[in-house]
């Protein structure tokens, strides 16, 4: 360019800072779940799921309309308000509680157990299978909250107490399980089961120590005590009684001893308080009901 046309020409001064326009910053791209047509029926399928959890832990206990001693030999319509069950066509037929086999929801009684008491009541099965069964110490509401007792179960085959869970060991079960795991014999393992067997290992052994220093059974730790040979005959009128007192739990049946356990946690207060007559697929009576304190 000439000298002559650099100095005609036109010098454009740079815009100032103020007058630039500053394009309009782009929104960051959200996540394709957080788009309300999917997020709002995401966020109420979690509800519904929690919602029973949610209930749970903020309904407190079980309501109370009656108190120990308490006597009901069930001369009359109906159960009345002192009685709750959560499933199961529970009713009164000819003078007695009659279980239509319900499946494990037990008949509660809205009263508060003491730590030590007794309990006595008559009972009849006219099933086939026996399966005699009641709670104690369980929670009011749900089924295998504290001592369940099962007369002739699993077609008759068993009788036990258990704590927390019908399905338990007994302790020399868990104590020979828990061995057989700590020192298991040499086998093939898959990869995963073979990144996991040393924690395994460790973990029964360290249940083993514990047991030896009488640490291992806990309050929230399930276990049973159970014999074989105990039988339900169907139509014939049983009379159960069981004592608690600390952490000695005793059954008898028409005055003989059934069954004992010794618990090292005992379960009673708050959440472990209540009475309930159960059934599982048999028709069973109870009659006659009498708790005390001891």
């Amino acid at each position: 360019m000439s000298a002559d046309r650099a100095a005609g020409a036109k010098v454009v001064p740079e815009p100032r800072a103020a007058d630039r326009t500053v394009a309009p910053a782009r929104p960051a791209p959200r996540h394709p779940w957080l788009a309300p047509r999917i997020l709002v029926p995401v966020a109420i399928a979690v509800l519904a799921v929690q919602l029973p959890f949610i209930h749970a832990a903020l309904r407190g206990s079980a309501p109370v309309s009656a108190a120990v001693p308490y006597q009901d030999a069930f001369e009359r319509a109906t159960l009345g308000d002192a009685w709750w069950s959560n499933g199961g066509h529970w009713r009164i037929v000819d003078g007695q509680v009659y279980s239509p086999g319900v499946g494990n929801n037990p008949l509660w009684l809205k009263a508060r157990l003491p730590p030590d008491v007794r309990v006595e009541f008559d009972v009849r099965s006219e099933g086939p299978d026996g399966d005699i069964k009641w709670e104690m110490y369980g929670d009011g509401r749900n089924h295998s909250t504290g001592y369940v007792f099962l007369f002739g179960a699993w077609r008759n085959r068993e009788s036990r107490i258990c704590k927390l869970d019908e399905h338990a060991l007994t302790q020399d079960e868990a104590r020979a399980q828990l061995a057989a795991t700590a020192r298991p014999y040499p086998r093939q393992m898959d990869f995963i089961e073979a990144l996991s067997a040393p924690f395994v290992r460790w973990s029964a052994r360290r249940d083993l120590e514990r047991m030896e220093k009488g640490e291992y059974w806990q309050r929230d730790t399930p276990f049973v005590v159970k014999r074989l040979d105990l039988k339900v005959e169907k139509g014939r009128k049983y009379h159960m009684t069981v004592t608690k007192q600390g952490g000695q739990l005793r059954w008898d049946i028409d005055g003989q001893l059934a069954l004992a356990m010794t618990d090292p946690a005992p379960l009673s207060g708050s959440d472990h308080d209540r009475f309930g007559f159960s059934s599982w697929a048999n028709d069973t009576y109870f009659d006659n009901l009498k708790i005390t304190a001891l």
